[in-house]
């Protein structure tokens, strides 16, 4: 679940090694969200609100996905709303948890290559365990959403 969006390119300039490239990739494309959403927080919304936008999970079943709502939450995050945050994604503060921490995490890995592997199985880890509680927040919304209540109903 970790985030990689450097060019394969760009960080060959910079090791060799394909581990190490890895971990540089990580650290730098979550600095680099980081920094995006700092620094554009006000611009990231109205930008993403004119782009067309499609949820396969919406658009065939009428529900939001587990995803729904991350990108308005971490404007609000950065923005420090958090109350707003919570609303749109209340899953947030796990993911935003889990992107900041690999950046100390990568950063100990490349000085310290012994403790990588441990890093990496960490990491993997929490990654799913985030996911998890992503899916364990999506389905108490849906067993609360009106469209299940509907559905009982019937």
């Amino acid at each position: 679940m970790e985030i990689s969006i450097i060019p394969r390119w760009m960080i060959n300039y910079l090791s060799n090694d394909f581990l190490r490239q890895n971990d540089i990739n990580i650290l730098f494309s979550n600095l680099l969200i980081l920094l995006i959403f700092l620094l554009f927080k006000d611009d990231i919304l109205p930008l993403a609100n004119s782009l067309p936008h499609f949820c396969l999970i919406d658009k065939l079943f009428g529900i939001e996905c587990p995803f729904c709502g991350t990108t308005r939450a971490f404007c609000e995050l950065s923005n420090g709303n958090f109350i707003n945050a919570y609303t749109f994604n209340s899953s947030i503060y796990f993911v935003a948890s889990f992107f900041i921490l690999q950046i100390p995490l990568r950063v100990y890995s490349l000085i310290n290559e012994k403790s990588r592997q441990n890093i990496n199985l960490f990491s993997s880890y929490m990654g799913k365990g985030v996911f998890l509680i992503l899916i364990a927040n999506w389905i108490i919304m849906l067993i609360q959403s009106p469209i299940m209540n509907a559905i009982r109903a019937f």
